[in-house]
């Protein structure tokens, strides 16, 4: 299978080792010129075989150095990984993360599950103002998030010819990319577009939005940066240096976010799922044990990307979840102490919401946490941000991943082991719709530990979760 004819038009891929491999596959007309800040339009059909061998452009960003800018607003495509065999396979779709400003779908290499007759779709989708700005006149915001549900409908209606079941789609991300599931789940477009999600690292998933003022509030200080220039003709160098600006004056984890804006996002995120809206879509959910670290290492001894404000907790509240830590860590160091809290209140007890109002709702709920760690506590990165994704796209070797393992330098047969076990795992998940624990109930709070040796345990650091109860 080389060649497959969309809904659009027909595309000509490649067969790498068995895989049938799909790059720059448009599902989107591209935002460029008027349509900068509008919603997507569906790709107009093509005559011919277009070709789909090689990646489209990533959307605009900085590059890792923050000082120069890479990529294209030319960037609404899919990529496609299929069993060069034919059949009627599960489907996973696959949102990047990056803090809704960075990453792309270039990324993810997702052969391994095609290998394992699972069809991956990996989205390109609006990062940063050019994704989220909200300013009237110039644009009502949550473009990536229509973005987002137009490749839903683009698989639903095109990943039949690839060998995929449009009845059997896994909406999945890690990061910026498992907060947009988390959303995603409270749209009603999408409704009907998947029927499970797997939520990773979910940065405050289910709660972090914006209302209109205070998106509004974030377009101004952009415009305010640009002088009130016209958005929709400056080069978009300029309305990249302007979000820079803007992200280091708010001094915020995640500065630009959708917004519950009555129409596409009726309602926040956690609030729709607490009233059934996700009830007929399995759940898998989870964090690392220690996602702060990476941000410490980016802020102080790794590549300073980050401001003060690495985290979405209050300072109040920082200062007081801490002490409370303290009292019950009294042996642990201050900077392990903080990362410990952020860690909680910005990832892991988000994702306990999410199962349990999932669970509240009548719905169906699993729990994860990934506890393997590069070093041991309190020597390097342990189980931070990020060093899951190598695991459950079973691809350690992958270059993208290498800086994750570049201090510590962990055995490759420890590697190789989780790797393993994480990827079956959300094989079976995606194939089955069951990971292979009990679901998810605040009557046991039943989660899997992955690790060296992995168990499933009850309420795992039950006292640590306790403390955010008050």
């Amino acid at each position: 299978m080389t060649t497959v004819e969309t809904r659009a038009g027909a595309v000509r891929g490649e067969v790498r080792d068995g895989v049938g491999v799909f790059l720059g596959v448009p599902f989107a007309e591209p935002p460029v010129g008027e349509l900068r800040f509008r919603p997507p339009m569906p790709v107009a059909s093509w005559t011919g075989v277009r070709d789909a061998t090689e990646f489209a452009g990533k959307a605009p960003q900085p590059d890792v150095t923050g000082k120069r800018f890479v990529g294209d607003e030319d960037c609404l495509y899919v990529n496609v990984y299929a069993p060069e065999a034919p059949g009627s396979y599960p489907v996973l779709v696959w949102i990047h993360g990056g803090g809704g400003v960075l990453g792309s779908p270039h990324q993810f290499d997702a052969s391994a599950y095609a290998r394992h007759g699972v069809v991956v779709v990996t989205v390109g989708y609006r990062l940063g103002v050019l994704g989220l700005l909200r300013l009237p006149g110039v644009s009502d915001g949550n473009l990536s998030l229509h973005d987002q549900v137009l490749a839903l409908e683009w698989v639903r209606d095109n990943v039949a010819a690839f060998g995929g079941d449009p009845k059997r789609v896994t909406l999945a991300g890690q990061s910026n990319g498992g907060r947009t599931v988390g959303t995603l789940l409270a749209v009603p477009a999408a409704r009907g577009l998947f029927s499970q999600a797997i939520v990773q690292s979910g940065t405050g998933v289910g709660s972090v939005v914006h209302t209109p003022d205070e998106a509004e509030a974030v377009g101004e200080a952009v415009l305010a940066e640009l002088g009130g220039a016209d958005l929709s003709t400056l080069p978009v160098t300029e309305i990249l240096t302007a979000q820079q600006r803007v992200t280091a004056q708010l001094g915020t984890l995640v500065p630009y976010r959708v917004v519950v804006d009555g129409d596409l996002l009726p309602r926040r995120p956690g609030e729709a799922v607490a009233d059934g809206a996700a009830r007929e879509v399995r759940i898998l959910t989870g964090t690392t044990a220690d996602e702060q670290d990476l941000f410490s290492w980016l802020q102080t001894g790794g590549a300073k990307l980050l401001g003060a404000g690495s985290t979405m907790l209050e300072p109040d509240v920082l200062a007081r979840m801490t002490e409370a830590y303290r009292e019950l860590l009294p042996d642990w160091p201050e900077d392990q102490l903080v990362n410990r809290v952020r860690t909680a209140g910005d990832w892991w007890l988000p994702s306990i919401r999410l199962a349990e109002s999932q669970h509240a709702a009548g719905g169906t709920a699993w729990m994860y946490r990934l506890d393997w760690r590069i070093a041991p506590r309190g020597k390097g990165l342990g189980a931070a941000h990020g060093v899951d994704l190598p695991f459950v796209f079973d691809d350690v070797g992958n270059p993208n991943w290498r800086f994750l393992f570049a201090i510590a330098r962990p055995d490759p047969e420890r590697l190789r082991a989780m790797a393993k076990e994480m990827f079956t795992t959300w094989v079976r998940f995606v194939a089955t719709g069951d990971p292979g624990w009990a679901e998810y109930a605040p009557q046991d709070r039943v989660t899997r530990l992955f690790d060296d040796v992995s168990e499933t345990v009850s309420d795992p650091d039950g006292e640590q979760r306790r403390l955010w109860d008050s």
